[in-house]
């Protein structure tokens, strides 16, 4: 069985690395979809990371190794759904395994959906012999100088990066798992893996599919998976990531989640919401609780019913990116709730008098706060860092962040944006917003251990530490 790295629980999601990676590839985006109701499993393909090659290096064995591995970590058996990712090399590995899923293989029952990151296509990769010989000449070779490989591995990260660098602690990990990588493995792969055609052997695919490219990946871009893997799925999206080069694992890993997770709900795996706790709940339903407290804190578990559409798909995307910077992650789905007061008029009743009614306003903020990180950065607000967010929003906060000068150019027709006081002031709204809507949650409170709802008989005092 191979080694790999399990992150959170529930809907198992099973991770296939690109080629000089491992299952630590898939870390930020196992992670940050561990919090929210599944259970990833990041595999080291034979020759990568801490797997050996039992079987050796062809395709065929490294899916033989695969599927070996899935049988070993499907805790629920075969009645357990489960969804299938690979990136890169990953990719063309992803759909042969998906075939024989559908042709009933044992362990493989109940595959739901793929998610496919630039993957190397069913039919032979389209990469050139010169960057063939190039990767084999730097990184293959033990005999090369120890110094001279590792920079060999950090221009072969770098250069497979788009417009936004990873974070140095990102890079330093990819460039170690480059340097793991078993020379034999890079061989095969490159003399034979990638040139594999196995597209009548995969055929059309009845699996869903989302497939994830990003616009600076030269070879397995956008525009050439929909010329060569998106025919082998009946069902199947092609999804641009807009200044993303060939890791967008690494590069964009909450985006890539976010973008998962509206694919995996879609498919009906996974909760919006989690549950409330039961004694929470026996807390809430007691005759310590008013009847009105109650009905109050049960409305506030439903999800809930959009009356009006205030944001289009890329405006609430980016409110999900906001409020992930704003508040703690919370168990239900905050931006929604949001999203939903706008759309109902149900704000507080007030707003600053440099700003327009609240839709609007939040409607023009965050295309702001957008302009903003394109602008300095080059790349949309949700493909930030944290930190790079972060320091948008405090200058927001500081009143230092505004339409700027390519407004008052009219360039790109910015004219419509926020000015620096208005910012200020719309930010401060989206603060108190967030954190009213996220502490007056029941799972909120729970969370932090707070009763002090209880209002009826049984509670006598209400001070620090009773």
């Amino acid at each position: 069985m191979l080694a790999y790295e399990e992150t959170g629980s529930g809907t198992l999601v099973v991770m296939l690395h690109w080629l000089g990676g491992s299952g630590r590839t898939w870390t930020e985006v196992a992670g940050q979809l561990g919090e929210v109701g599944f259970r990833c499993v990041g595999v080291d393909l034979p020759g990568f990371g801490r797997s050996q090659a039992e079987g050796g290096y062809s395709v065929e064995e490294m899916v033989a190794a695969v599927i070996e591995t899935i049988r070993a970590v499907r805790a629920g058996g075969e009645s357990e759904p489960w969804v299938l990712a690979g990136h890169s090399m990953g990719g063309k590995l992803s759909a042969l395994i998906a075939r024989r899923a559908e042709q009933g293989e044992a362990g493989l029952e109940n595959l739901r959906g793929m998610v496919l990151v630039s993957p190397s296509p069913p039919s032979p990769e389209p990469m050139t012999e010169s960057k063939r010989e190039k990767a084999l000449q730097s990184l293959g070779p033990e005999t090369v100088d120890v110094d001279e490989r590792r920079k060999n591995a950090e221009a072969f990260v770098d250069d497979n990066t788009g417009k936004l660098p990873l974070l140095e602690a990102v890079r330093a990990r990819s460039v170690e798992d480059v340097l793991r990588m078993q020379p034999e493995a890079l061989a095969a792969w490159m003399n034979t893996g990638s040139k594999v055609d196995c597209a009548a052997t995969v055929g059309v695919l009845a699996v869903p599919a989302l497939v994830l490219a990003g616009t600076e990946e030269p070879a397995l871009g956008p525009k050439v998976q929909t010329e060569v893997t998106l025919p082998h799925f009946a069902k199947a999206t092609v999804v641009a990531i807009e200044g993303s080069g060939h890791l967008s694992p690494l590069e964009r890993p909450w985006e890539l989640s976010d973008r998962m997770l509206e694919f995996f709900r879609a498919l009906g795996l996974g909760a919006k919401s989690a549950e409330l706790g039961a004694e929470m709940r026996t807390l809430i339903s007691s005759d310590k609780t008013s009847p009105q407290t109650r009905a109050v804190l049960l409305e506030r578990l439903q999800e809930p019913v959009e009356l009006a559409v205030t944001l289009d798909v890329e405006g609430r995307r980016m409110l999900r990116a906001l409020v992930a910077r704003v508040v703690p992650r919370g168990r239900f789905d905050l931006a929604e709730r949001l999203e939903a007061m706008l759309g109902q008029g149900k704000g507080d009743g007030w707003r600053f008098s440099v700003l327009p009614e609240d839709a609007k306003a939040w409607r023009t903020g965050l295309m702001t706060l957008d302009a903003a990180a394109r602008r300095e950065f080059k790349v949309p607000f949700v493909a930030l860092h944290a930190e790079q967010q972060d320091a948008l929003l405090k200058r927001a906060q500081a009143g230092e962040l505004g339409r700027g000068l390519l407004a008052t150019l009219d360039v790109f027709g910015h004219e419509g944006l926020f000015d620096e006081e208005q910012m200020r002031d719309w930010f401060e709204d989206v603060r108190g917003e967030a954190a009213k809507l996220y502490v007056a949650d029941p799972r909120t409170m729970e969370r932090i251990g707070f009763e002090g709802f209880a209002d009826e008989a049984g509670f006598t005092k209400i001070r620090l530490g009773e």
